[in-house]
């Protein structure tokens, strides 16, 4: 067995001893290569090609211009709001009223918007009292307006 040629060698990388020295063999590290700037884009009457099917990395998310949401009462407030707003509205190209199944769905946000109130009570400040009340009065009033449009 100790006469077999090894077909393999071992090299050590790294760059600092068992003492914390930095070895004199180390490789030089090279600079990071720069990110490719972004080309201008002209104008034309052809279709716009759809982006490659690549999930963004952890590098790309410094690339998004996205402003945080933000994680609070209000934020909850205004995403529970959206959605009820898009389902009011139904389809943008049909002057049909939402379905049956849309409005229940928004009769449920209200629901949860009124279970925030009831949960938050004295624990909101005065902004966060005005636009939850403005909420829940305004989604209430949309909702029964659609609901008699429908007929639902």
């Amino acid at each position: 067995m100790s006469d077999d040629k090894k077909s393999f060698t071992v090299s050590d990388r790294r760059h600092f001893t068992a003492e914390g020295v930095a070895r004199e063999d180390a490789p030089a590290e090279a600079p990071p290569e720069p990110r490719p700037q972004p080309k201008a884009v002209e104008p034309s009457t052809a279709a716009p090609e759809p982006p490659p099917d690549v999930e963004p990395g952890p590098d790309d998310e410094d690339d998004l211009d996205l402003p945080p949401f933000p994680a609070d009462l209000l934020g909850l407030i205004g995403s529970l709001a959206t959605q009820a707003s898009v389902l009011l509205a139904g389809d943008p190209g049909s002057p049909r009223p939402p379905s049956p199944g849309e409005l229940e769905a928004v009769r449920s946000i209200i629901a949860l918007i009124d279970v925030l109130h009831e949960k938050t009570q004295g624990n909101r400040t005065p902004q966060e009292d005005r636009v939850l009340d403005a909420v829940r009065y305004e989604l209430k009033m949309a909702y029964v307006a659609r609901a008699r449009a429908g007929g639902a």
